[in-house]
């Protein structure tokens, strides 16, 4: 008998462990906008977009006669000034997490727009940028995009900036990113720059490099 309660707290322990956790929040709408809103989640407030998660809660629709917001799958109407309180499983942050190699330098595998592609990260580079060359291996149309000029230490070369569908770096995935395209082959490997990191959290630790999906 003394076995079996052993084994039956054992295993209420165990699943309260495996559980996701649920936290208290506190919701309020202090503004409404067309297809916006401005929410008060917990003491802290930001203007969200429609289709923008902010701190897990998502907002569906806004007008003058309220918003739509989902928390954990489920929708609730909320009024100007009006406020809702309840618990939802916490959403778990999307993380990324790149390893230098011998050289010190972080490089890692992802995709444009579903397309396999090789990343270097480099914090300096103001865009996303890759040769002309890998564009067309991608089926980027280039050519399309806004032209300039730009010059490298031995000659001046077409740049045309576009914009990329997708980009996906381990299980981050974000929309309708700003890409520079130089003509030729180089860079060899495409730089993951700010117009891409600049949209994550990048933190450090030891050696790897983090990154963490805003909400």
């Amino acid at each position: 008998m003394n076995l079996l309660r052993q084994l039956l707290l054992c295993f209420c322990v165990t699943a309260v462990l495996m559980s996701a956790p649920v936290a208290a929040m506190n919701i309020k709408v202090i503004a409404l906008f067309t297809n916006k809103a401005m929410l008060k989640i917990d003491g802290e407030q930001k203007i969200v977009s429609k289709g923008e998660t902010f701190k897990g809660v998502k907002l569906i629709s806004a007008s003058g006669r309220g918003a739509v917001v989902s928390i954990d799958g489920k929708q609730r109407k909320l009024g100007m000034n009006q406020s809702i309180q309840g618990n939802f499983k916490a959403a778990k942050r999307k993380t990324s997490r790149i390893y230098p190699d011998s050289l010190g330098m972080y490089f890692v595998k992802g995709k444009i727009n579903g397309h396999a592609t090789p990343f270097l990260v480099d914090t300096g580079a103001t865009y996303v940028t890759m040769s002309s060359l890998h564009a067309k291996k991608v089926g980027i149309d280039y050519l399309k995009g806004t032209k300039s000029y730009s010059q490298t230490a031995t000659e001046t070369v077409p740049v045309w900036q576009v914009r990329l569908k997708s980009i996906t770096v381990g299980r981050i995935r974000l929309n309708n990113i700003e890409a520079s395209v130089i003509e030729g082959s180089q860079p060899d490997t495409v730089l993951l720059g700010n117009s891409f990191l600049s949209r994550t959290q990048l933190q450090r630790k030891g050696t790897v490099m983090e990154l963490h999906k805003k909400y």
